[in-house]
């Protein structure tokens, strides 16, 4: 079983680097300079405004690191920074329609990738992996 347990941890790394190299392109085709930025995006997409330090703990990286990527996106017109009405210290992001329309692009080139890479499984299988990557994912934040 350690032989396995190996195996899947060497198999998360190959996996990590192709789909950064995948990624990778994929933001390049629309103008961004990371993956870090289309996952920003994604997450203020979602949560529709967000704070730098949610954000952070969301990314796993640290204030600094955020705030850079952050400033980019503002200078390239990608989100807009405010400050939160009830706590006066804490600075918000929100997209732009410029954001939206780059995030559109990149849901366009994700879901042709995703057809392409998951049609090995099912449904079910899909949905299985993603609960079993989920409480991996969970798990290691703990620690």
């Amino acid at each position: 079983m350690v032989n396995v347990k190996t195996n899947i941890t060497l198999d998360f790394l190959r996996i990590s680097n192709l789909l950064n190299r995948y990624g990778a392109k994929m933001v390049s085709e629309v103008g961004l300079n990371s993956i870090q930025q289309w996952v920003i995006l994604r997450t203020i997409i979602e949560r529709e405004d967000i704070s730098i330090g949610e954000l952070k703990e969301e990314m796993l990286v640290t204030k600094q690191n955020m705030t850079g990527m952050i400033n980019r996106l503002q200078q390239s017109n990608l989100v807009t920074l405010f400050q939160d009405s009830e706590d006066k210290r804490r600075t918000r992001v929100k997209i732009t329609e410029e954001g939206i329309g780059v995030y559109e692009q990149l849901k366009s080139l994700r879901n042709e990738f995703n057809d392409q890479t998951y049609h090995i499984y099912n449904d079910q299988e899909v949905l299985v992996l993603s609960d079993l990557l989920n409480r991996l994912v969970e798990h290691l934040k703990e620690k």
